[in-house]
Order: structure tokens, then sequence, then C-alpha cells
């Protein structure tokens, strides 16, 4: 006998439920659980997230009951959400590589930077004209689309780990398979 099925027998005594009663309540437990980290991982840039993820992944093999979909929605959602977060970060990425490539070459061809050691740059007469429109648009509209992609990660998490919660606390599965249940 393992030590947790020996508490859970031995709460049985005191709280009249069975084993297998205690042992869904905890798993139902840990549920709530990983939906509060997945719910707090946009403010905190995703670190519970991957916890809460490995918690569902450790544990929705063990499940036998409802809560075994409760696991698989949550990893499903994590993953969603962590592919669009990379999209989004990719994308500011990119944008601020070109933004800062653009702008060390526009201070290079217009600034005399022969020795570093005595660099005097007044930034007020630099001639922003020679960035060309298509790489200003570029990176304004990258930006703008990672920024539109990380809001919609983030009110995606919110919205799951909800959904999520509301059919945990009715004790109903969730996912694809159970819309009418």
């Amino acid at each position: 006998m393992n030590a947790s099925h020996t508490k859970a027998v031995a709460d049985t005594t005191f709280s009249g439920k069975s084993a297998a009663v205690a042992c869904e309540d905890d798993e139902r437990n840990l549920a709530y659980v990983v939906y509060g980290l997945l719910f707090v991982s946009p403010f905190s840039l995703g670190i519970t997230a991957l916890i809460g993820a490995a918690l569902a992944y450790i544990k929705k093999h063990d499940c036998t009951s409802y809560i075994q979909t409760h696991f698989r929605y949550q990893i499903k959602h994590f993953w969603a959400v962590f592919a669009l977060w990379g999209i989004a970060t990719f994308i500011a990425v990119i944008c601020t590589v070109v933004l800062t490539w653009t702008l060390a070459n526009l201070i290079w061809s217009q600034y005399d930077i022969s020795d570093w050691r005595r660099i005097d740059l007044d930034l007020s007469d630099l001639d922003i004209s020679s960035i060309p429109v298509s790489t200003i648009l570029g990176v304004s509209s990258g930006y703008v689309i990672s920024a539109l992609l990380t809001v919609l990660a983030t009110v995606w998490i919110l919205i799951a780990s909800v959904n999520g919660v509301l059919r945990l606390n009715h004790h109903k599965p969730i996912g694809k398979r159970f819309r009418t249940a």
C-alpha cells in the first residue's frame, strides 16, 4: 500500500467517504490548481502555464473519471496559447532586429564613426527620410500583429480557464465530444 492510499483509507473513517470519492476529490482539486496556474500565466510570463501543463501531463493518464477530459483540455489550450505567444514573440524579435539594423545603418551613413571612443552624436539633425517606407510600414505592422496575437492568446487562456472551472464545478466533462453533456 502506498501513502496516498493509506491516507485515503484513513480519511474515509472520519469523513464517511469512500477511497474512490476521496481520490476523485484530490484529482478535481488538482484540476482547479492547474486552471488557476493557467489563469495567472499571462501575468507571470507563462511560467505558471508550464507548471500547470506539466501537472496535467503527469495526471492525465491516472484519472479514470471525467476529470481526465479537463487535464486534456488544459494541455490542448496550453499548446495553442504557447504557439500564439511563440509566434508573437518571433514577430516582435524580427521587427526589433530590422529596426535596430535600419537605425544603425542610418547613423553610420550620416555620421563619421571612425573612432568609436569619440562619438558625439546629435540625433536631432538625423535625417530619417532615407528610411524606406516599406521598412517603416513592415516594422510597425509587425509590432501591431505581435501585440494582437499576444492579446488573443491572453484572452484565450483566460476564457478557457474560466470555462473549464465552470464545467468542473458542475462535475461535467469538457471538450468537443462532451458539448451536449
